[in-house]
Formats: structure tokens, sequence, C-alpha cells
């Protein structure tokens, strides 16, 4: 199963194991087999998790279980007195689990009432704990103590090829879990890679061969492997040595992608990458006062990268147009939603524990941040923030067309335009920019390009209005 059905079944598991009829569960906790997510190192199933916790808007905690002892995870014991039949005796009981203390924290921090617990590498406990987890998948407890109610547990692991301490999961405890196996997918981390800022060099190159998001060989001495996970953290170190205009070079990249022929490969290619990131600087591309490039004896690879550097530019205009319309939007709403007394201020402190939350995704964050601004803002009225979030949105509408120009006249009507059109409509920042500020030059190639119709691009960017919304 790819990551984008895996996210699915999972996401329609916890919506019903959290469904109630007259305060009670639909399905009763002991029938809530919990969901067990196999999958090779590095392929995003944190992620999943966690994303899906934020679509549903509830909270998230996620434990590593092998960094845990018996102790930590089911209490310490300790002794107490009772009585019984009229005599007093000496019992032993427990502290409170530290993962299940950990879930009532998440809760006050993060305000979530309802979330998804995440134990990673289940099959790698330690001998000691291996008999606890057959209470914890039927009954959700560490030891005496529950899951707090609403709580949907979750677990992941990796197969025994690539993980030396994993304990293969018997009959009696795969009987207790809804297991479901999760291969590297290429589609799904493109989907990802745009809408969250992966390095476009890093996209460009899996574009050309995806079979360079995953690879993982046993090799004397240990593995030669790349995952999505190494991918995505050679993105942000990447993104870090060019702002401080550090070299790039073959040691930094080996240091993430752990094959050496995939690690050479993308060096020789982001080599010939950064020849073209001059387009990105460039602002005439974007006034319309440069029209086109001659790419006449540039090669294939040469000009996919052209391409996805003008992808990445015009989504990084719509992104930042929508989180400016988005922030102005939602802090009218919450101006006008405060209530009992409540200040400004008061909000904006509270909206700050959602910044610095782990949970809140990176877009979302961008939003309050400016929220936070707004309303901390004596001096300028919101309605100026309102009018000029939407005028500069019609503007860099402008912008994006006059980039697309650009595209068209340097790369023609061609895969390569295709590939950077396709980037842009999975760009769910990109989408909900056409709805609010439109753009008849993407429309116009768009339709051109047989990729997708307009109203397919409506559709979708109300769903992500909406789901915006509900979170």
């Amino acid at each position: 199963m790819n990551i984008n059905e895996a996210k699915k079944q999972i996401k329609d598991t916890v919506k019903i194991y959290l469904q109630k009829t007259d305060g009670e569960y639909d399905i009763p906790l002991e029938r809530q087999r919990p969901v067990l997510l196999i999958g090779a190192p590095g392929i995003g199933k944190t992620a999943i998790m966690s994303k899906i916790a934020e679509e549903l808007g509830i909270g998230f905690l996620g434990y590593t279980i092998t960094h845990h002892t018996r102790q930590s995870a089911i209490g310490l014991p300790y002794i107490t007195k009772k009585t019984f039949g009229g005599k007093e005796y000496s019992v032993t009981e427990y502290t409170m689990s530290e993962i299940v203390a950990s879930v009532y924290e998440a809760m006050e921090k993060q305000g979530k009432d309802r979330g998804i617990l995440f134990i990673d590498e289940i099959n790698c406990v330690s001998e000691t704990l291996a008999p606890a987890m057959l209470e914890l998948l039927q009954h959700k407890k560490f030891g005496p103590h529950s899951i707090p109610d609403g709580w949907v547990l979750t677990a992941a692991g990796n197969p025994d090829e690539y993980n030396k301490s994993v304990n293969e999961l018997d009959m009696v405890t795969l009987d207790r879990v809804k297991k479901i196996i999760v291969e590297p997918d290429y589609a799904a981390f493109r989907e990802y890679a745009v809408n969250n800022g992966i390095h476009e060099a890093i996209s460009c190159f899996l574009a050309l061969d995806n079979t360079n998001l995953f690879k993982a060989e046993r090799i004397a001495g240990g593995y030669e492997f790349v995952t999505p996970r190494g991918w995505e953290d050679l993105s942000c170190a990447i993104s870090e040595y060019e702002k401080l205009n550090l070299t790039v070079d073959r040691d930094l990249i080996s240091e993430y992608v752990q094959s050496p022929s995939v690690a050479a490969a993308f060096y020789r290619y982001y080599t010939m990458f950064s020849k073209y990131r001059e387009i990105y600087e460039d602002e005439k591309v974007e006034s319309g006062e440069v029209k086109s490039a001659d790419l006449s004896s540039v090669g294939f690879e040469g000009k996919f990268a052209v391409a996805e550097i003008l992808r990445f530019k015009a989504c990084n205009i719509a992104e930042r147009a929508v989180i400016s319309a988005n922030a102005a939007e939602t802090a009218a709403k919450v101006i006008a939603e405060l209530v009992g007394g409540e200040t400004a201020e008061e909000r904006a402190v509270k909206m700050e524990e959602e910044v610095y939350s782990s949970t809140t995704s990176a877009r979302k964050k961008a939003v309050y941040k400016s929220v936070i601004a707004i309303l901390r803002d004596k001096e300028r009225p919101l309605d100026e923030y309102l009018k000029e979030a939407f005028e500069n949105g019609k503007k860099d509408s402008e912008r994006i067309a006059n980039i697309l120009r650009f595209a068209e006249n340097s790369l023609g009507k061609k895969q390569e335009l295709t590939a950077a059109v396709m980037g842009m409509v999975a760009s769910e920042s990109f989408v909900e920019f056409l709805t609010k500020f439109g753009c008849d030059e993407f429309y116009r190639i768009n339709s051109e390009l047989l990729i997708g119709g307009a109203d397919e691009l409506k559709r979708r960017a109300t769903e992500a209005l909406k789901a915006y919304k509900e979170n």
C-alpha cells in the first residue's frame, strides 16, 4: 500500500473510533484495534500520523517505545496500605506511567481533549516490556493506567530486514491490530515536497529518477541507503548552507544520502542546477521585463531544472499571498469572536502557544505569527490589512502570469513546462491562491497542456479552504 492509501485508511479508522452515540463509543474500546503501520525506516510513518491529527483537528503525541523501560512505561511500584475484610495489608501500587502522563500534558498544552497516541518501533520493545504490549493493544492501558478517553492508539514498526532489534510479532499480537504495510511512494513524496518546502533541486532530481527516493542495500559491514527522511533533512541543511553562502559539497550530501552512487549523482545534478538559480533571483522575470531565456543549447536536465525553479518561484509567491490574506481574515474573525471581556492581547498570547506547538503545521504557524502581529498593532486599522492583502494578491497574480509566460517562451509547450504546471497544481497554497485571486494565464496554459480544467482546480481549492477553516 502506498503512503496516501495508508493515510486514508488510518484517517478513516480514527474517525470511526472517535464516533459516539449517546455518550458511548459506537465501537467499544476493546474492539478498537490499533493501527500497526509497518514500513521501511525514513519513509514518513510518523509524518502520516501527525498530518492526520492536524487534518482532523485533534492532538498528537509520538513516542518511541525503545527509549522506555518497563518502569518508565508502566510506572514505578510503591507500597501502600489497604483494608480487606477489616484487616489492613501492605499492597503494591504504581505511579502513573510516564507515557500516559505525557498524554495528559499534551492535552493541556495543545488544548485538545481528543488525539492520536503514536507508539513507534513497537516491534523493538525490550523483553521486560514485551508482556505489557498485549494489554496495551487490547485494553489501551500501560499497567494499571488507561490512555485518556478520546485518544486513539496507533503504532508503527520496521521490517526485520532493516532493524536487527526487531522482534517478530506473534499471531496473538497481530490478532489485536489493524496491520498496514506501506511501501516507499514517490507520488506521495512529490506532493509532500511541494507543500512542505523541500529544496527544489531535490524535488527536480527525484522527478528525473524517482527510484532514488528510497534505496537500501546490505553491504559488508552495514548498509548503503537513502530514505525520504534523509532527503528532507538534506533539504533543510542545503537551505541553511545557501543562506550563509556556505559550500554544498559531496561530503555534506553523503552525510544524509548514504549511498555513494546516489550521493555522487545528486552532487553532479546540484552543481548543474545551481547554474540556473539566477533565474530565481531575477525580479525582472516576475515584472515581465525579461520575456524569455535562450535555452536552445541546454539539455533536458537543464531545462527541467529551469522549469522546477520557475515552479518553485511561482508557488512561493502564491504561498506568501495566501498566508497574508488568511492572516488578515483570521484576525478579523478572532476580533469578531472576542467575548467575555477577553482582549486581543489575551487571544494573541493563546495563539502563541499554537505557534510553538510541535503539532502545528509550518503553514499554520506562519499564518498565526502574522495574526498575532496584527492583533498587537495598535496603530493600523484592521481593514487596512485586509485591503492591502487583497490588493497585493492581485499584483501577485500578474507576477505569476509573467513567470508562466517566461516559462512558456523559454521551454515551449513540452514536458518540462507540463512538469512545472503539474507541480503548481499539486501545491495546496497555489490552488488556494487561484480561488482567491485568479490567474487567467495559468488557466490558459493549464487548459492547453490538458492537465486539468478550472472546475477541478476550484473543487480542490474549496476542499483546501474547508480543511484550513476547520483546523
